[in-house]
């Protein structure tokens, strides 16, 4: 499959909201509760909210040659991977990978030494096979919901 890695640009939010929802739902129930789904799958219905944690990291997006949107992934300033969605259609095919690559070669043109994220159960395995560790499991709440999530890190 052809796609190209890019910065976001404001009119791509709407895609965004839409592989954040849909890949939350699908891989969801493996891993989660219906209230975890549902509340989790939420977060982008608080358009403002949901913005400024796109735009308060780098994002880059994978789209496609027919400008379909594929993955989105972000990096805050300080090395920290805040997001790394994948549309379901193309779950499992690399290219949630490649972005992963993108944002970890960033980090190095950055010089940061230490990135960080924080990994849901079904992502945990993905950020395993680039080397991150597991340093916390936490224990978080959303919209009433708690959640389990993994705080990884990786020394380049």
């Amino acid at each position: 499959m052809q796609y190209d890695i890019r910065v976001f640009d404001d009119p791509d939010l709407p895609s965004l909201a839409r592989i954040y929802k849909a890949s939350i739902r699908y891989v969801g129930n493996e891993y989660y509760s219906d209230d975890q789904i549902a509340a989790w799958s939420s977060f982008p219905d608080d358009i403002e909210a949901f913005q400024k944690w796109i735009t308060v990291a780098m994002t880059f997006v994978a789209i496609d040659n027919q400008q379909s949107f594929l993955v989105f992934g972000g990096l805050e300033d300080h090395g920290r991977i805040s997001s790394l969605y994948v549309s379901p259609n193309v779950m499992r095919k690399g290219i949630g990978a490649a972005l992963l690559k993108q944002l970890i070669s960033e980090v190095k043109i950055r010089g940061i030494a230490t990135v960080t994220t924080e990994a849901s159960e079904f992502s945990k395995s993905l950020f395993e096979k680039f080397g991150f560790t597991v340093k916390n499991i936490e224990h978080t709440e959303f919209n009433g919901i708690k959640f389990t999530r993994y705080a990884m890190r990786l020394r380049i």
